[in-house]
Protein backbone atom coordinates (compact mmCIF):
# COMPACT_ATOMS: atom_id res chain seq x y z
CA UNK A 1 0.00 0.00 0.00
CA UNK A 2 3.15 2.08 0.15
CA UNK A 3 3.59 2.53 -3.37
CA UNK A 4 -0.24 3.96 -3.85
CA UNK A 5 0.18 6.30 -1.12
CA UNK A 6 3.32 7.60 -3.34
CA UNK A 7 0.97 8.02 -6.37
CA UNK A 8 -1.60 9.46 -4.44
CA UNK A 9 1.07 12.31 -3.01
CA UNK A 10 2.62 12.82 -6.23
CA UNK A 11 -1.10 13.13 -7.94
CA UNK A 12 -2.37 15.30 -5.18
CA UNK A 13 0.53 17.65 -5.57
CA UNK A 14 0.46 18.05 -9.26
CA UNK A 15 -3.27 18.51 -8.58
CA UNK A 16 -2.49 21.39 -6.29
CA UNK A 17 -0.07 22.89 -8.76
CA UNK A 18 -2.85 24.44 -11.12
CA UNK A 19 -5.13 26.08 -8.25
CA UNK A 20 -7.99 25.30 -10.57
CA UNK A 21 -12.09 24.86 -9.48
CA UNK A 22 -10.32 20.91 -10.13
CA UNK A 23 -8.00 21.17 -7.10
CA UNK A 24 -11.25 23.38 -5.83
CA UNK A 25 -13.06 20.41 -6.06
CA UNK A 26 -11.26 17.97 -4.59
CA UNK A 27 -10.67 20.05 -1.66
CA UNK A 28 -14.14 20.31 -1.19
CA UNK A 29 -15.28 16.62 -0.79
CA UNK A 30 -12.10 15.57 0.85
CA UNK A 31 -10.40 18.92 3.11
CA UNK A 32 -12.39 21.63 2.60
CA UNK A 33 -11.12 23.61 5.40
CA UNK A 34 -8.11 23.41 3.61
CA UNK A 35 -9.76 25.87 0.88
CA UNK A 36 -8.70 28.90 2.90
CA UNK A 37 -5.20 27.97 2.49
CA UNK A 38 -5.09 28.52 -1.46
CA UNK A 39 -5.57 31.02 -3.77
CA UNK A 40 -7.38 29.94 -6.98
CA UNK A 41 -7.65 31.19 -10.61
CA UNK A 42 -11.17 30.90 -11.31
CA UNK A 43 -13.77 32.13 -13.58
CA UNK A 44 -16.41 34.43 -11.95
CA UNK A 45 -19.05 31.07 -11.87
CA UNK A 46 -16.17 29.30 -10.66
CA UNK A 47 -15.54 31.33 -7.70
CA UNK A 48 -19.36 31.09 -6.63
CA UNK A 49 -18.66 27.03 -6.61
CA UNK A 50 -15.85 27.84 -4.58
CA UNK A 51 -18.12 29.03 -1.72
CA UNK A 52 -20.13 26.15 -2.40
CA UNK A 53 -17.05 23.65 -1.56
CA UNK A 54 -16.11 25.75 1.38
CA UNK A 55 -19.65 26.18 2.86
CA UNK A 56 -19.27 29.73 2.90
CA UNK A 57 -22.79 31.87 2.59
CA UNK A 58 -24.05 32.11 -1.52
CA UNK A 59 -27.01 33.96 -2.59
CA UNK A 60 -29.95 31.30 -3.59
CA UNK A 61 -30.73 33.96 -6.70
CA UNK A 62 -27.01 34.24 -7.32
CA UNK A 63 -26.68 30.89 -8.05
CA UNK A 64 -30.09 30.01 -9.89
CA UNK A 65 -29.36 32.76 -12.23
CA UNK A 66 -26.07 31.32 -13.37
CA UNK A 67 -28.50 28.18 -14.21
CA UNK A 68 -30.85 30.47 -15.96
CA UNK A 69 -28.48 31.26 -18.36
CA UNK A 70 -28.70 29.98 -21.99
CA UNK A 71 -25.79 27.68 -23.24
CA UNK A 72 -23.25 29.20 -25.05
CA UNK A 73 -22.21 26.79 -27.87
CA UNK A 74 -23.63 24.46 -25.97
CA UNK A 75 -21.65 24.96 -22.72
CA UNK A 76 -24.19 25.74 -19.33
CA UNK A 77 -23.84 25.53 -15.94
CA UNK A 78 -23.94 21.46 -15.68
CA UNK A 79 -21.39 21.26 -18.30
CA UNK A 80 -18.17 21.48 -15.77
CA UNK A 81 -18.83 18.65 -13.15
CA UNK A 82 -16.32 20.51 -10.64
CA UNK A 83 -18.01 24.11 -11.42
CA UNK A 84 -21.78 22.60 -11.26
CA UNK A 85 -21.07 20.44 -7.88
CA UNK A 86 -20.15 23.45 -6.11
CA UNK A 87 -22.43 24.98 -7.47
CA UNK A 88 -24.87 22.64 -5.90
CA UNK A 89 -23.49 22.73 -2.65
CA UNK A 90 -24.39 26.47 -2.68
CA UNK A 91 -28.35 25.89 -3.02
CA UNK A 92 -28.83 22.10 -2.70
CA UNK A 93 -32.61 22.43 -1.76
CA UNK A 94 -33.59 24.06 -5.28
CA UNK A 95 -31.00 21.81 -7.41
CA UNK A 96 -32.13 18.78 -6.53
CA UNK A 97 -33.27 17.54 -9.83
CA UNK A 98 -30.20 19.11 -11.75
CA UNK A 99 -27.96 16.54 -9.31
CA UNK A 100 -30.03 13.70 -10.47
CA UNK A 101 -29.95 14.47 -14.00
CA UNK A 102 -26.05 14.79 -13.79
CA UNK A 103 -25.51 11.91 -11.69
CA UNK A 104 -27.42 9.86 -14.14
CA UNK A 105 -25.77 11.04 -16.99
CA UNK A 106 -21.60 10.03 -15.89
CA UNK A 107 -19.60 7.57 -16.29
CA UNK A 108 -18.52 5.44 -12.83
CA UNK A 109 -15.62 7.85 -12.11
CA UNK A 110 -18.35 11.04 -12.30
CA UNK A 111 -21.16 9.28 -10.61
CA UNK A 112 -18.59 8.08 -7.65
CA UNK A 113 -16.77 12.02 -7.62
CA UNK A 114 -21.09 12.54 -7.19
CA UNK A 115 -21.43 10.34 -4.37
CA UNK A 116 -18.63 12.05 -2.02
CA UNK A 117 -20.94 15.41 -2.55
CA UNK A 118 -23.76 13.65 -1.85
CA UNK A 119 -22.85 10.29 0.01
CA UNK A 120 -26.34 9.17 0.03
CA UNK A 121 -26.34 8.36 -3.50
CA UNK A 122 -23.25 5.74 -2.83
CA UNK A 123 -26.35 2.92 -2.25
CA UNK A 124 -27.27 3.48 -5.72
CA UNK A 125 -24.14 3.22 -7.55
CA UNK A 126 -23.09 0.16 -5.54
CA UNK A 127 -26.15 -1.00 -7.33
CA UNK A 128 -25.63 0.13 -10.74
CA UNK A 129 -21.97 -1.88 -10.70
CA UNK A 130 -22.03 -4.71 -12.79
CA UNK A 131 -20.03 -8.05 -12.99
CA UNK A 132 -17.69 -6.45 -15.75
CA UNK A 133 -14.02 -6.81 -14.61
CA UNK A 134 -12.45 -3.38 -15.55
CA UNK A 135 -10.48 -2.02 -13.67
CA UNK A 136 -12.82 0.93 -12.14
CA UNK A 137 -15.87 -1.44 -11.24
CA UNK A 138 -13.46 -3.52 -9.32
CA UNK A 139 -12.10 -0.70 -7.39
CA UNK A 140 -15.39 0.94 -6.53
CA UNK A 141 -16.71 -2.16 -5.11
CA UNK A 142 -14.09 -2.80 -3.04
CA UNK A 143 -14.59 0.84 -1.44
CA UNK A 144 -18.02 0.44 -1.67
CA UNK A 145 -18.41 -2.89 -0.15
CA UNK A 146 -15.16 -3.44 1.64
CA UNK A 147 -15.95 -6.86 2.55
CA UNK A 148 -16.12 -7.76 -1.13
CA UNK A 149 -13.70 -10.51 -2.31
CA UNK A 150 -11.93 -9.33 -5.57
CA UNK A 151 -9.99 -11.06 -7.43
CA UNK A 152 -6.92 -9.71 -9.18
CA UNK A 153 -7.28 -6.18 -7.65
CA UNK A 154 -3.28 -5.82 -7.82
CA UNK A 155 -3.49 -5.96 -11.60
CA UNK A 156 -6.48 -3.50 -11.36
CA UNK A 157 -5.17 -1.66 -9.43
CA UNK A 158 -1.49 -1.24 -11.89
CA UNK A 159 -4.21 -1.22 -14.84
CA UNK A 160 -5.96 1.67 -12.97
CA UNK A 161 -2.50 3.98 -12.61
CA UNK A 162 -1.39 3.64 -16.00
CA UNK A 163 -3.76 6.49 -17.43
CA UNK A 164 -3.57 9.81 -16.76
CA UNK A 165 -4.78 10.52 -12.99
CA UNK A 166 -7.16 13.34 -12.76
CA UNK A 167 -9.10 14.64 -9.89
CA UNK A 168 -11.70 11.44 -9.83
CA UNK A 169 -9.11 8.85 -10.02
CA UNK A 170 -7.19 10.75 -7.21
CA UNK A 171 -10.28 10.15 -5.24
CA UNK A 172 -11.06 6.87 -6.47
CA UNK A 173 -7.41 5.94 -5.29
CA UNK A 174 -7.83 7.52 -1.85
CA UNK A 175 -11.20 5.72 -0.78
CA UNK A 176 -9.29 2.60 -1.87
CA UNK A 177 -6.24 2.74 0.12
CA UNK A 178 -8.95 3.88 3.23
CA UNK A 179 -10.77 0.27 2.32
CA UNK A 180 -7.84 -1.75 2.04
CA UNK A 181 -6.28 -0.59 5.49
CA UNK A 182 -9.89 -0.82 6.79
CA UNK A 183 -10.01 -4.53 5.51
CA UNK A 184 -6.73 -5.77 6.30
CA UNK A 185 -6.94 -4.90 10.27
CA UNK A 186 -10.45 -6.77 11.29
CA UNK A 187 -12.27 -4.56 9.50
CA UNK A 188 -11.61 -1.77 12.45
CA UNK A 189 -11.74 1.93 11.31
CA UNK A 190 -9.11 4.12 11.49
CA UNK A 191 -9.93 5.11 14.89
CA UNK A 192 -10.26 1.84 16.52
CA UNK A 193 -6.75 0.84 14.92
CA UNK A 194 -5.28 3.63 16.92
CA UNK A 195 -6.88 3.28 19.70
CA UNK A 196 -5.80 -1.22 19.73
CA UNK A 197 -2.33 0.06 19.31
CA UNK A 198 -2.41 2.77 21.85
CA UNK A 199 -3.87 0.09 24.58
CA UNK A 200 -1.15 -2.23 23.52
CA UNK A 201 2.02 -0.26 23.58
CA UNK A 202 3.26 -0.94 27.36
CA UNK A 203 2.65 -4.56 25.92
CA UNK A 204 4.98 -4.04 22.36
CA UNK A 205 7.58 -2.03 23.70
CA UNK A 206 8.44 -4.62 26.77
CA UNK A 207 9.72 -6.93 24.15
CA UNK A 208 12.54 -4.32 23.30
CA UNK A 209 13.28 -2.52 26.35
CA UNK A 210 13.90 -5.54 28.68
CA UNK A 211 13.40 -8.53 26.72
CA UNK A 212 16.12 -8.46 23.63
CA UNK A 213 18.27 -11.14 22.52
CA UNK A 214 21.52 -12.22 24.12
CA UNK A 215 24.33 -9.51 23.01
CA UNK A 216 21.65 -7.41 22.19
CA UNK A 217 21.50 -3.91 24.31
CA UNK A 218 18.17 -2.82 25.34
CA UNK A 219 15.96 0.12 23.79
CA UNK A 220 15.84 3.09 26.51
CA UNK A 221 12.40 5.23 26.25
CA UNK A 222 13.45 7.89 28.34
CA UNK A 223 11.15 10.88 27.55
CA UNK A 224 7.97 11.16 25.32
CA UNK A 225 10.03 12.05 21.99
CA UNK A 226 11.09 8.91 22.04
CA UNK A 227 7.60 7.37 22.67
CA UNK A 228 6.61 9.53 19.58
CA UNK A 229 9.57 8.17 17.93
CA UNK A 230 8.44 4.84 18.75
CA UNK A 231 4.78 5.52 17.94
CA UNK A 232 5.41 6.84 14.84
CA UNK A 233 7.38 3.60 13.73
CA UNK A 234 4.20 1.19 14.62
CA UNK A 235 1.82 3.81 13.26
CA UNK A 236 3.47 4.35 9.78
CA UNK A 237 3.24 0.98 9.27
CA UNK A 238 -0.53 1.02 9.17
CA UNK A 239 -1.13 4.63 8.19
CA UNK A 240 1.19 5.50 4.95
CA UNK A 241 -0.06 9.30 5.01
CA UNK A 242 0.62 9.49 9.03
CA UNK A 243 2.50 12.89 9.96
CA UNK A 244 4.55 14.14 12.56
CA UNK A 245 5.29 17.29 14.57
CA UNK A 246 3.08 20.02 12.62
CA UNK A 247 3.46 23.21 14.21
CA UNK A 248 -0.11 25.41 14.72
CA UNK A 249 -0.82 29.13 15.23
CA UNK A 250 -0.13 30.32 18.52
CA UNK A 251 -3.08 31.03 21.22
CA UNK A 252 -1.90 33.27 23.60
CA UNK A 253 2.04 32.99 23.86
CA UNK A 254 2.05 29.40 23.92
CA UNK A 255 3.12 27.95 20.61
CA UNK A 256 2.07 23.56 20.48
CA UNK A 257 3.30 21.23 17.99
CA UNK A 258 1.30 18.11 17.26
CA UNK A 259 3.05 15.00 17.55
CA UNK A 260 1.42 12.74 14.83
CA UNK A 261 -1.31 13.18 12.86
CA UNK A 262 -3.84 11.23 10.24
CA UNK A 263 -5.17 13.72 8.70
CA UNK A 264 -7.63 12.41 6.11
CA UNK A 265 -8.93 10.32 9.12
CA UNK A 266 -9.30 13.69 11.23
CA UNK A 267 -7.10 12.01 13.65
CA UNK A 268 -4.30 13.75 16.08
CA UNK A 269 -2.21 11.79 18.74
CA UNK A 270 -0.46 13.63 21.36
CA UNK A 271 2.11 11.68 23.52
CA UNK A 272 3.21 12.50 26.61
CA UNK A 273 5.78 10.35 29.19
CA UNK A 274 5.56 10.54 33.06
CA UNK A 275 9.53 10.24 34.12
CA UNK A 276 11.40 9.56 37.01
CA UNK A 277 11.26 13.26 38.11
CA UNK A 278 7.62 13.50 37.46
CA UNK A 279 5.69 13.20 40.80
CA UNK A 280 2.06 12.76 39.61
CA UNK A 281 -0.42 13.35 36.84
CA UNK A 282 -1.29 16.94 37.86
CA UNK A 283 1.22 18.71 35.36
CA UNK A 284 0.16 16.77 32.88
CA UNK A 285 -3.66 17.37 32.74
CA UNK A 286 -3.16 21.23 32.98
CA UNK A 287 -0.36 20.90 30.24
CA UNK A 288 -3.26 18.71 27.93
CA UNK A 289 -5.81 21.82 29.01
CA UNK A 290 -3.59 24.17 27.49
CA UNK A 291 -2.79 22.35 24.81
CA UNK A 292 -6.83 21.47 23.30
CA UNK A 293 -7.54 25.46 22.99
CA UNK A 294 -4.42 25.33 20.25
CA UNK A 295 -5.97 22.23 18.80
CA UNK A 296 -9.04 24.03 17.56
CA UNK A 297 -6.93 25.64 15.03
CA UNK A 298 -6.97 22.62 13.33
CA UNK A 299 -10.29 22.45 11.48
CA UNK A 300 -9.85 19.16 10.33
CA UNK A 301 -9.53 17.72 13.38
CA UNK A 302 -12.11 15.15 14.47
CA UNK A 303 -10.80 13.05 16.85
CA UNK A 304 -7.73 13.52 19.66
CA UNK A 305 -6.24 10.63 21.41
CA UNK A 306 -4.03 12.06 24.21
CA UNK A 307 -1.52 8.53 24.54
CA UNK A 308 0.25 8.92 28.22
CA UNK A 309 2.78 6.48 29.00
CA UNK A 310 3.30 5.74 32.73
CA UNK A 311 6.01 2.78 32.79
CA UNK A 312 7.08 4.15 36.71
CA UNK A 313 3.65 3.82 37.95
CA UNK A 314 3.97 7.32 38.46
CA UNK A 315 0.28 8.52 38.17
CA UNK A 316 -1.58 8.87 41.41
CA UNK A 317 -5.53 8.32 39.71
CA UNK A 318 -5.97 7.60 36.28
CA UNK A 319 -9.66 8.47 36.96
CA UNK A 320 -7.72 12.18 36.93
CA UNK A 321 -7.70 12.31 33.66
CA UNK A 322 -10.90 11.26 33.13
CA UNK A 323 -12.30 14.65 32.82
CA UNK A 324 -10.64 15.53 29.76
CA UNK A 325 -12.67 13.13 27.84
CA UNK A 326 -15.60 14.28 25.36
CA UNK A 327 -15.87 16.72 23.38
CA UNK A 328 -14.39 20.01 23.16
CA UNK A 329 -16.27 22.85 21.20
CA UNK A 330 -15.33 26.72 20.76
CA UNK A 331 -15.98 29.20 17.47
CA UNK A 332 -17.98 26.49 15.78
CA UNK A 333 -15.39 23.81 15.51
CA UNK A 334 -15.95 19.82 17.73
CA UNK A 335 -13.52 17.63 18.41
CA UNK A 336 -13.28 14.54 20.54
CA UNK A 337 -10.91 13.94 23.14
CA UNK A 338 -10.11 10.30 24.47
CA UNK A 339 -6.84 9.83 27.07
CA UNK A 340 -5.36 6.63 26.98
CA UNK A 341 -2.71 6.15 30.36
CA UNK A 342 -0.93 2.59 30.33
CA UNK A 343 2.20 1.23 32.30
Amino acid sequence: MVYLRTIINENKAKLASANNIEFAAYLGVTNKEDISSYSFNLSPQEAVALKGYSGDTVSKDEVLEIFNKKAVKGVDATSNIYKFAGLYLAAKDDLKGKFEEKYNSGNLKQKYFLTLVEPNYSGKLLSELSNVSDPTTLILKVILEPDSVIKNLDAAIVDFCKADIGVEDLLILEGLEKALIKTKYNNQTAEELVRSILNNFGNSVNKIIKGRRQGHPDFEIKDEYDVQDVLYVILKSVFPNLRDEDAIAKVGAKSTKIDLIIREEGLLIEAKMMKQSDSNETKFIEELKIDFESYHECKWLKKLFCFVYDPLKKTRDISNFNDLNGKRNKNGHEFEVEVIVIN
